[in-house]
């Protein structure tokens, strides 16, 4: 019977033991993930910066066809040919709002990045958010598309 005992005893210590090791192994992992993030907190604290400073509020008017005109013009100048377009709704979100414009697009390769290059504005919130490029029927053209988007601050409450 004493026997009995201390195996339930033994037992009892061996499942403490395994869950504190558990335990501390889990804390072990949140530690690291942590001290990553801390190391990197300056160079984000930086870019959120950066942000705060370059990225403007919401304007009250409708920025979309701006920005559809914008996209427009760098097309016809870098020589594409725009097949379709649409103004997407804005999508918002906690730290900023995106404002896009999806396109398709035909041209040569150079052509695309010719615009791109133009539209790549990051003082103004420009990106070139997607680009999905397919070769033509009608080799070397290519036929893209493509979504513009303009982020802008949210406005803090």
């Amino acid at each position: 019977m004493v026997a009995g005992v201390h195996l339930l005893g033994l037992k009892f210590l061996l499942s403490w033991d395994q869950a504190n090791r558990r335990v501390v192994s889990e804390r072990s992992a949140e530690l690291e993930e942590a001290q990553g993030w801390m190391e990197q907190k300056v160079e984000w604290e930086e870019k959120s910066a950066w942000l705060e400073k370059n990225l403007k509020t919401v304007p009250t008017d409708n920025p979309a066809p701006a920005l559809q005109k914008k996209s427009q013009s760098a097309a016809t100048a870098a020589g594409l040919k725009i097949e379709e377009q649409t103004l997407q709704s804005p999508k918002p979100g906690v730290a900023c709002t995106v404002v896009s414009n999806r396109m398709r697009l035909t041209g040569g390769l150079g052509q695309f990045v010719q615009w791109a290059g133009q539209l790549y504005q990051p003082e103004g919130g420009v990106a070139l958010i997607s680009l999905n490029l397919k070769l033509s029927p009608e080799p070397p053209k290519m036929v893209g598309e493509a979504e513009v988007g303009q982020f802008f601050r949210t406005a803090k409450e």
